[in-house]
Parts: structure tokens; C-alpha cells; sequence
């Protein structure tokens, strides 16, 4: 990714096991530290230390925090991207119903936000104060919406609204709604009065429907 400095003498990403070991070894303690302590709580130090990694090691592979912090977030969402390939791939297969589609493609972004949340409120926290971060962040989720639109429009004739593809999109928009409060708020339900796990799940499936 555009976001990596590759060893200079190389020309590109490290292929040796060691130097791949020592950048999953930066990776996961970074991403540990956004998680806990946001971005600007985790300095350069913090994230060698806890990887076991000297300085020049983290300074090999990347410009600086932010290209780390950057990389970091294009892995996340390219996770979040095979996901998405994969649950579509299986609505074909098994040539799902309109409901059967929203409800796992709503419970397959809960439980992606719920493995990662507080790392995930981290990039939406970003996205609000940053515009270029946010055009990354977009761009995520048009790719999300690219691939979830054909497969609801699929079934646009169990669709009960006129415009279906207005439809198809404000239940997209819903789902990710739903999901950015859910990561932003999961901890707040007695201020929110939010459900939360499999009750959430349900309640917006059956709005999205």
C-alpha cells in the first residue's frame, strides 16, 4: 500500500520471515495502542517497545506514525471488503431471500465492528475532524455499497417500495448508520436507550425491511 516505505535496498515490501515477522510485529502492538489509547496517545516509542522493535526497524518500513496509522486502516478495511465479497459470494450461491441478505449482511458489519471497536472508533472519530482521512473512510464504504446494491437488487421484486433502488440504498445507508452509532455508543446504551448485541441486530434488519 502507498502509505508503507519499503527498505530502501530492496525496492519493495520485506519478503524475508524475519523482516515480514518484525512488521506484523509493528502492526499488532500499533493497532493495540490506537485501540487503547487513540492516535495521538501512542507514540513511535510505545509501539517499538511493545513490538520488540528498535527504532530503525519501525523507521525501515514506514515514513512515520501516520503512514503506520495509515496502513493500519487500509488493512482494516480491506478485511472488511473480503467480507463483504465473501457474504455476497454465498447470497448468490444459495440464492438468499431480500431478508435473509439484510439480516447477514447487518450481523456481518456488527460483528466486524465488534472484534475491532475500539480501534474502529478511532478511524470514525478521525473521519469527523479530518476530510482527507475521511475521503479514505468513504471510499470504504462506496466500495461496501458497490458490492452490497446488486446483490439487494437482486431480489428487487420482493422489494415492497416503488423505487427500489432508492430503497437499496437508504437501507445501506441505515446499516451503516446503525453501525457507526453502534461503535461510537456501544457504551452508552443506559443514555441512549439503544438494544444492543442480537436485539440490535433484529430491530434494524426489521427497519432496513
Amino acid at each position: 500500500m502507498d502509505s508503507i516505505e519499503f527498505d530502501g535496498d530492496l525496492g519493495r515490501a520485506p519478503q524475508q520471515t524475519r523482516s515480514r515477522e518484525t512488521l506484523t510485529r509493528l502492526t499488532d502492538a500499533a493497532e493495540k495502542l490506537f485501540a487503547e489509547k487513540g492516535y495521538d496517545g501512542a507514540s513511535v516509542s510505545d509501539i517499538v517497545t511493545m513490538a520488540r522493535c528498535s527504532v530503525g526497524s519501525f523507521y525501515a518500513r514506514f515514513k512515520d506514525k501516520e503512514s503506520l496509522f495509515l496502513h493500519i486502516h487500509d488493512r482494516q478495511c480491506d478485511m472488511l471488503i473480503q467480507r463483504i465479497d465473501f457474504l455476497c459470494d454465498l447470497f448468490r450461491s444459495e440464492n438468499a431471500s431480500l431478508e435473509v441478505m439484510v439480516r447477514q449482511s447487518v450481523r456481518a458489519l456488527f460483528l466486524f465492528a465488534g472484534q475491532r471497536r475500539s480501534l474502529t472508533r478511532v478511524f470514525i472519530q478521525r473521519s469527523g475532524m479530518d476530510t482527507v482521512f475521511h475521503a479514505r473512510y468513504a471510499r470504504t464504504w462506496g466500495e461496501v455499497r458497490k458490492r452490497l446494491r446488486p446483490s439487494l437488487l437482486s431480489r428487487k421484486h420482493e422489494i415492497s417500495h416503488p423505487g427500489p433502488e432508492r430503497a437499496v440504498d437508504f437501507t445501506i445507508q441505515l446499516m451503516h448508520s446503525g453501525w457507526a452509532n453502534d461503535v461510537l455508543h456501544h457504551q452508552m446504551k443506559d443514555v441512549t436507550g439503544q438494544e444492543s448485541g442480537e436485539a440490535l441486530i433484529e430491530d434494524l434488519t426489521d427497519a432496513c425491511l
